[in-house]
């Protein structure tokens, strides 16, 4: 397997696991989408450095990524239980199995940001969770 089938099946686990989450309606990674059918999770991928990894030819590529969550379009009645619940689940989702069904060393959330989300000038609300794998590859 290549290293962007490597990479790419990162990506696919994190979609994989968000699929359960029956908090969201639809998940899409690297496709065009509209924003209706919320609450919506979009996962982006992020600028992920590649170093040498301790042991032989491995390298280890710090895999990062964010997933935008397009919730409401209104402004919630209550931040907790209309945003940060949906977002705390997607939190448990990637933690549920920090190896990504066997494709990274390990997986974990870096940041929990609940706000505003902004697509073609229109305002939603949701947030951002974003998440950082170890992913070791051997060319």
């Amino acid at each position: 397997m290549g290293y962007y089938s490597s990479y790419k099946v990162v990506f696919e686990a994190v979609k994989d696991a968000l699929e359960s989450v029956s908090s969201i309606n639809s998940v899409v990674l690297g496709e065009r989408f509209t924003v209706g059918g919320l609450p919506k999770a979009i996962i982006s991928a992020e600028p992920s450095p590649i170093s040498q990894a301790a042991m032989g030819e491995l390298t280890e590529t710090k895999v990062r990524g964010s997933i935008v969550l397009v919730i409401l379009e209104y402004e919630p009645k209550d931040w907790f239980d209309d945003i940060i619940s949906v977002m705390g689940d997607v939190v448990d989702a990637i933690l549920e199995d920090r190896t990504l069904d066997g494709s990274v060393f390990d997986c974990s959330p870096t940041g929990f940001a609940p706000g505003e989300v902004k697509f073609s000038d229109k305002t939603f609300y949701g947030g951002v969770v974003r998440w950082e794998a170890t992913m070791h590859y051997e060319p």
